[in-house]
């Protein structure tokens, strides 16, 4: 087993696309990244891991946009523990592991270093989508007038999810077509969008977030709702619509249930000091 480094996410996408169709929800960050570093997102530096076995079969895959943590697809102990060493490797220091249970901790593991966990996941995925109860208010797409909310709500989501904060750059990307506002009387209550959509021989998958409503208007059912409407955009072009949830968030777990989506898998977000 061989663990490589490409040089080009198109080209990693290339190499990593029948084990994506295999694990096409637990390999979905790593494809949106990729596909977002093709669309025009750039990162301080990037490395794209791949793992083939013996015979050339893709086995693993990984994806380390710094300053983010490392984010790892599937993969059995030996080659979670080969990535890991890459990683270490590839340099500068990996600041943590973002993936399967397992998996995350063995790569964090062979790394070296104190491993601490930073947060758990629930990975959900939408089966038979259930329209949320009426609100008051109407979704729409935001617009360049819209930056400076747009912004200062992802810096507060970021916050509170305690995720590396997004820059404005990010947030004029999320703008384009990808994130909708859900506005009552004219003013914005709450937010939601979609990652790129990732294709793999096995479909179209998209994955929703961010979700996000400020506090004063929180508890009215416009989360659900606008996440409805994002949802219900991406159904007709879309063979999985995917998202990840805090697991110890009952509020959203139960929002997105609502909605449809069902427990498929764990993910975990671990720090490496």
């Amino acid at each position: 087993m061989q663990v490589r480094l490409v040089d080009d996410p198109r080209d990693w996408l290339d190499a990593t696309v029948a084990y994506r169709a295999e694990h096409p929800v637990t390999t979905n960050i790593l494809g949106s990244i990729a596909q977002g570093v093709v669309d025009g997102r750039r990162y301080d530096a990037e490395r794209w891991f791949v793992a083939t076995s013996d015979d050339g079969d893709v086995v693993g895959a990984a994806v380390w946009t710094l300053p983010h943590k490392v984010v790892v697809g599937p993969m059995d102990d030996d080659t979670a523990r080969a990535v890991g060493a890459a990683a270490a490797a590839a340099g500068p220091r990996v600041p943590g592991v973002n993936g399967p249970v397992d998996v995350a901790r063995t790569v964090a593991e062979s790394i070296g270093g104190a491993v601490r966990e930073d947060r758990r996941e629930r990975i959900l995925v939408l089966h038979d989508y259930l329209a949320p109860r009426p609100v008051p208010g109407a979704a729409r797409p935001t617009t360049s007038d819209d930056s400076e909310l747009v912004v200062a709500w992802l810096d507060a989501f970021m916050a509170e999810v305690d995720l590396l904060v997004i820059d404005n750059r990010e947030a004029e990307r999320l703008s384009r077509g990808r994130l909708l506002l859900w506005e009552v009387d004219g003013v914005p209550v709450s937010m939601a969008g979609h990652a790129p959509v990732v294709a793999t021989p096995g479909g179209r998958v998209a994955r929703i977030g961010p979700v996000y409503s400020p506090e004063q208007h929180r508890r009215r059912g416009y989360a659900g709702a606008v996440t409805a409407a994002v949802v219900e955009g991406l159904l007709a072009g879309t063979d999985i619509v995917m998202l990840y949830t805090d697991a110890a968030n009952p509020t959203s777990n139960a929002l997105y249930e609502r909605l449809g989506f069902v427990h498929e898998a764990d993910a975990v977000e671990l720090w490496v000091d």
